[in-house]
């Protein structure tokens, strides 16, 4: 069947090739005719298709170039952010700040100015005093409009603005970055570099294109030469490309608009039009040495075929009708001729081989076919063992998603919970400091006062009624006796404020560097005081079956003299807080059980050999033999619903196994209570 239809396919193909050959030996002059005409005019529809087509793509090319120009701006801001935060984080800028010292600032800062390429740089501290004023050569001199971004600098803004030199013959792109220690805002920095000539020259290097930076119709910087005048009208930002007249020279201009916090820039870039009528004239000499070269080869070619290829096709033709007819694929076309019709002879002759080849080749199909029928089994088998493989290697690769899971539930947890407490703790900390450090103002006005009163009573022991029954009134002798007590209450509450939010701080370790050398005992001691309310005696619960509240639990701490270690700080106090807890928990429920009428956690630490053990214990119940081994599993819990996920002690394990490289047990037997040891190598 696919023979017979080859064969038809052959047969209709070369029939209708012979018959059209005949026709356009009546018609070719004319069909030359017409087609040069058609030729003609096509080359002209392409011309000013190309032509309109090149300056479109000009035009979308200064886009590109106007977007990279913003790019490249966008990136000088961003430099000069990377440039203040290195500055910012320099130790000696700090101690130099905090101490006053202008000459320690200037070591510290003339090197980096130098090696920074900055053209300006000042330092203020929190009440506006400048502390240094580093300048270029180019700005010696020269007057800078710096009070709103020095104000901003003092009052730790943050910010990116364009700044005036000498009454806006100049520009400075500058940021500001606050310098801050552990104990608050000590001052800021500004620093900045020019918009210049040089900075747009750099920016269109390698291009044929300009840039000219104005503001408020004032040129101030340019990289056209002789672009030194401001009568121009450029284009508004808001518009498309435009064509303007610059020295009577045409342009293609495209603006931008580069923004600062109180004022902006408006760079336009130019594009010479000159470029543009080159390329649309050397595309015309192209298209009309195409258009007689066209004409030429059509003239040749259609002459020539006319007088050369009747015959030769004629005995292809009989040989493709032999062919079909007979089916006899032995049979060659004689190749006479090197041109189109002997390239034709030579293509049927590969055809009617292929034809002979794709018969060969359908028989040996068919002899392979029976034998990929009997390795098909084979495959499908080992493709089955393969399935199992990869469901096994699926299964353990969902074990390892939900350990990371629980990961990133417990890390997300603490993170919130870390933030949330930082921001309480720096929230309460104004205040309360604001209360403590008034508090013994107060108490002395209050203590003059009351000495006045004595005065009053010595020298004038009889007033008046009105005052007699006004004294009666608000009994002042008890005021008198009471009134310094309440100062000294209000300075112990305030104090012990202070000290919790130290302790939330300590906890939260949101201002410290993730690894550093750490205090486990400053960490346990932030933790407890934060469980503090959990430790304290509770009242009676209608759903307990005890009569009586619990007592307050007992903490005893035996800490050894242990170094400080290399550790992530507030990832230990995340385990130090689900151990609690847990230990809370445990002993209320063996309280609730009447098991234990005076609950106690014991905390001790020592050091044995190159590690630091810490050890935390409780008197409860103790933990069933056929639990312990679950205990560190993920999103394993003995609590009811809405108690826990099951995910603390699994969390605690890979922070102190994976992140520190130590061991986490826990030594339990039912009835005995329940003990956590915690071994970190202090190396």
């Amino acid at each position: 069947m696919v023979l017979s239809q080859i064969n038809q396919l052959n047969n209709i193909t070369m029939q209708r090739f012979f018959r059209r050959l005949n026709l356009s030996q009546k018609i070719v002059i004319p069909l030359l005719i017409v087609y040069l005409s058609v030729f003609t005019l096509g080359l002209v529809v392409i011309g000013n298709w190309f032509t309109e087509n090149l300056e479109r793509n000009f035009r979308q090319d200064l886009e590109r170039f106007t977007e990279r120009v913003d790019q490249d701006f966008q990136y000088e801001q961003q430099a000069l952010q990377t440039k203040i935060e290195l500055i910012a984080y320099q130790d000696k800028l700090q101690q130099a700040i905090e101490q006053g010292d202008r000459v320690l600032l200037l070591q510290v800062l003339l090197p980096l100015k130098t090696v920074l390429k900055l053209d300006w740089l000042k330092v203020v501290d929190t009440k506006g005093n400048i502390l240094t004023d580093l300048r270029s050569i180019a700005l010696s001199q020269m007057k800078v409009s710096d009070q709103l971004i020095s104000s901003s600098a003092s009052s730790g803004a943050q910010l990116i603005d364009f700044v005036d030199v000498e009454g806006g013959q100049k520009i400075l792109q500058s940021v500001t970055y606050s310098i801050k220690t552990p104990t608050g805002l000590i001052g800021g920095i500004i620093i900045g570099n020019l918009v210049d000539d040089n900075l747009l020259k750099r920016v269109v290097a390698g291009s044929s294109k300009h840039l000219i930076t104005q503001k408020n119709n004032h040129i101030i910087a340019t990289s056209l030469v002789m672009a030194q005048h401001d009568n121009w009208k450029l284009p508004d930002p808001k518009l498309p490309v435009t064509q303007i007249m610059i020295d009577n020279q045409n342009y293609l201009a495209k603006s931008i608009l580069v923004s600062g916090n109180s004022q902006a820039l408006t760079t336009t870039v130019l594009f010479p039009t000159s470029t543009l009528k080159m390329e649309q004239w050397r595309l015309w000499q192209h298209l009309g040495f195409l258009y007689l070269l066209g004409s030429a080869i059509v003239a040749i070619a259609g002459f020539l075929t006319v007088q050369t290829i009747t015959r030769p096709l004629k005995v292809v033709t009989q040989i493709a009708q032999q062919v079909t007819q007979e089916s006899n694929f032995d049979l060659q076309a004689p190749v006479t001729t090197q041109d189109e019709v002997g390239i034709l002879a030579i293509s049927f002759n590969q055809l009617i081989q292929q034809v002979k080849q794709l018969l060969i080749e359908q028989y040996e199909a068919n002899q392979k076919l029976e034998v990929y029928s009997q390795i098909l089994e084979q495959k499908v088998e080992e493709r089955t063992q393969a399935l199992r493989q990869k469901n096994i290697d699926l299964n353990h690769t969902l074990h390892e998603l939900k350990l990371t899971q629980s990961q990133l539930i417990q890390n997300e947890k603490m993170s919130s919970l870390g933030q949330m407490i930082a921001g309480i703790a720096h929230e309460i900390n104004n205040p309360v400091n604001f209360i403590y450090g008034n508090l013994k103002h107060t108490e002395d006005y209050a203590q003059q006062l009351l000495w006045l009163i004595k005065l009053y009573q010595k020298y004038y022991p009889y007033p008046g009624s009105e005052i007699q029954n006004a004294q009666e009134e608000a009994d002042l002798k008890f005021l008198m006796e009471d009134f310094p007590k309440i100062f000294t209450s209000m300075k112990i509450g305030a104090s012990r404020i202070r000290e919790i939010v130290l302790s939330l701080r300590i906890f939260s370790r949101l201002d410290e560097a993730e690894f550093k050398i750490a205090d486990l005992h400053e960490g346990i001691d932030s933790t407890l005081l934060i469980l503090q309310h959990r430790l304290k005696s509770q009242s009676v619960d209608a759903n307990r079956l005890v009569d009586q509240p619990r007592p307050q639990i007992t903490v005893i701490k035996e800490y050894a003299k242990i170094p400080k270690i290399k550790c992530f700080p507030g990832q230990l106090n995340q385990v130090f807080m689900n151990i609690l807890v847990n230990a809370i928990d445990a002993l209320e429920e063996a309280f609730q059980n009447g098991c234990c009428p005076e609950p106690v956690i014991r905390i001790s630490s020592e050091q044995v050999n190159e590690n630091v053990v810490v050890h935390i214990a409780d008197n409860g119940t103790g933990i069933p033999e056929e639990i312990q081994p679950h205990l560190f599993d993920p999103f394993f819990t003995t609590k009811p619903v809405g108690k826990g996920t099951g995910i603390g002690l699994s969390i605690s394990y890979q922070i102190i196994t994976e992140k520190h490289g130590g061991s986490l047990r826990c030594i339990s037997s039912p009835g005995q209570g329940t003990e956590f040891v915690i071994a970190i190598p202090i190396h």
